[in-house]
């Protein structure tokens, strides 16, 4: 049962990070941010909109084999939009060894930048920096937000375009022990080709193609994400890889979209 129990508990953080790595779950105060509502994978759709994904999650022993399999879906539905937030309702079953569990669905607030109403923020506008794409040099404007919540500080520096879609072309998160400035986990995400045609449900779509590198004291994670601007939440696929502190890979997922609507 404690097994059962654990394979869940992985396959609900795969999809947890399916769902964060477009802008950060969390609250977000009633201020510019410097993420316009219009450049957030759900800000720019209507309430009502909804997409279904599935994650298939492997776990692997020491030689490599898989162990075990896991495979959750997750319906998310946009609910209501604010000027600073989006209402999603989620909604998760997972399947692992021919035992499906019902997640409660849960409502979570989204900011456009990531940041908490119930905590202190501290807000930089760094001015404007240049990244690189496909040899293209793109201006964005650069912004910190730095929060402390439950003994973590969190900083987060955030490079959006105005006009090369898909508009966040870099985020860099640092969090740390408050009181020491111990590192905990550092995630970086960047945009690595603008364009890529790739097959969405049957159809050629035009999308993004983002890395994402997580690490942390226990190992690190390498995930690799395509994002859609006409999907609602962006992220129409996955591939992830994670490894412990030795470098040893220990678990695998994937995701797929398996249907949308947008109202």
């Amino acid at each position: 049962m404690r097994t059962f129990l654990v394979l869940v508990c992985n396959a609900l953080v795969a999809t947890a990070v399916a769902l964060a790595l477009t802008p950060p779950v969390r609250p977000a105060l009633a201020v510019d941010r410097g993420v316009p509502r219009e450049h957030h994978p759900w800000g720019r759709f209507a309430p009502g909109s909804w997409k279904l994904v599935r994650v298939v999650t492997e776990t692997l022993g020491p030689k490599g084999e898989v162990t075990t399999t896991s495979t959750t879906e997750t319906r998310t539905t946009l609910d209501e939009l604010t000027d600073a937030t989006v209402k999603l309702t989620i909604n998760t079953s997972v399947e692992v060894a021919g035992k499906k569990v019902e997640a409660k669905p849960q409502s979570i607030v989204q900011g456009y930048q990531g940041d908490s109403t119930d905590q202190p923020a501290t807000v930089k506008d760094l001015g404007t920096d240049k990244v690189t794409i496909d040899g293209q040099e793109i201006s964005c404007s650069v912004q910190q937000v730095e929060t402390t919540a439950d003994g973590t500080r969190t900083m987060v520096k955030t490079w959006c375009s105005d006009g090369v879609a898909p508009y966040v072309l870099r985020r860099e998160s640092v969090a740390t022990e408050a009181e020491t400035g111990k590192p905990l986990s550092e995630t970086k995400v960047k945009v690595v080709h603008l364009v890529e045609i790739r097959k969405v449900l049957a159809e050629d779509r035009r999308t993004a193609r983002l890395e994402v590198t997580h690490q942390h004291a226990k190992g690190h994670t390498i995930t690799h994400v395509w994002t859609a601007l006409d999907v609602p939440g962006g992220i129409v696929a996955h591939t992830s890889e994670e490894f412990d502190a030795a470098g040893q890979p220990i678990r695998r997922s994937r995701l797929e979209l398996v249907d949308f609507g947008v109202k």
